[in-house]
């Protein structure tokens, strides 16, 4: 994972004017495939947001058994730089979560452990992760479409940051794409393939999404990571 945030200064000015309801913005960044730096886009983006704002900016990693963002904070690429993680807080916040488990099992999903955050240093960003080894062999997880989940992190939040998985991977993000102020999709710029961004494009729009746009992640070393967002 690597951190964007010089590359990234313009972008939240550009989204945010993407809010259409009351409390904090909400925005999800996917790709179309594995690879495409969805994850360092988020993890860079919430950063950016968090050093302007007033209340907790949340980054909420989508692909739930694999922690990826929660790792990079607390023993990662962003660890060192920024003090490691605090300690949990419950971030199902009293209400029904984003995700089920199936089948139900009322022992997994009680008490605090299953899905927390965590405070990133001294920022206000706060980074979830899902305690997976609560699952039992025969569980499944099912990433829900849950709109009073994420109106109630609008209302603790300036920023709700959502890190989804590839497209190829998971429909998570086609999940609860409704629910976001905007989406964002992210493509490497050495070798985006157009008609696989604008079949993703339409498939979040088909599920209620609004795509805000595409960041062009650069890979190269003398490239930089443009961004290119309906105005």
């Amino acid at each position: 994972m690597r951190d964007l945030r010089s590359d990234l200064k313009t972008l939240p000015a550009a989204l945010a004017r993407t809010a259409d309801a009351e409390g904090g913005r909400s925005v999800m960044f996917i790709a179309a495939r594995e690879g495409e730096g969805a994850s360092s886009v988020a993890a860079s983006f919430a950063l950016l947001v968090g050093a302007q704002a007033q209340r907790a900016v949340w980054l909420v990693d989508l692909d739930l058994r694999r922690n990826i963002l929660f790792n990079a904070f607390a023993v990662g690429p962003f660890a060192q730089a920024l003090g490691g993680v605090g300690p949990p807080y419950s971030a199902t916040l009293k209400t029904q979560p984003f995700f089920a488990i199936e089948p139900e099992d009322a022992e997994a999903m009680s008490g605090l452990g299953l899905f927390t955050a965590h405070r990133v240093g001294d920022t206000r960003l706060m980074v979830t992760q899902f305690d997976a080894s609560r699952l039992k062999p025969n569980h499944a997880l099912r990433i829900r479409s849950q709109p009073a989940y994420w109106q109630t992190v609008r209302a603790v939040t300036d920023w709700t940051v959502v890190d989804a998985p590839a497209r190829e991977l998971s429909a998570a993000g086609l999940a609860i794409a409704s629910q976001m102020d905007s989406v964002v999709i992210v493509a490497r710029a050495d070798s985006a393939v157009p008609a696989e961004i604008d079949g993703l494009h339409r498939e979040i729009e088909a599920h209620g999404g609004k795509v805000a746009g595409v960041v062009l992640n650069a890979q190269k070393a003398d490239a930089r990571l443009a961004d290119r967002l309906a105005q």
